[in-house]
């Protein structure tokens, strides 16, 4: 991959520096080539190029996701409270009413 970059990029340069004092149509027949090797070092690098849209979750998933969590967090809330209470009943059962530690 590194040899492919390198080498495409090195032609680009060499093209760049011999278009100095062309006639136009050569000049065009350069930049056209040049074209051409652009795209083949992007099509080289695509892999490598994150694509924004496709990158992207689709909207309906996200508030899927998001819906989901809201969700999961009122369920850890409820359990929770429920673990709170369990333990001061816990607590209560071991230690007998109204007894103090100490």
């Amino acid at each position: 991959m590194a040899v492919t970059v390198r080498t495409q990029l090195s032609l680009l340069q060499g093209y760049a520096d011999i278009m100095e004092g062309l006639s136009p149509e050569l000049k065009k027949q350069i930049l056209q080539v040049m074209a051409q090797k652009t795209r083949e070092l992007g099509s080289a690098l695509q892999p490598f190029v994150e694509q924004t849209p496709a990158a992207r979750p689709d909207i309906g998933d996200y508030r899927r996701v998001r819906e989901r969590t809201r969700h999961l967090m009122t369920e850890y809330r409820l359990l929770l409270e429920s673990l709170h209470a369990r333990v001061s009943e816990a607590h209560e059962h071991v230690s007998g009413p109204g007894e103090t530690h100490g």
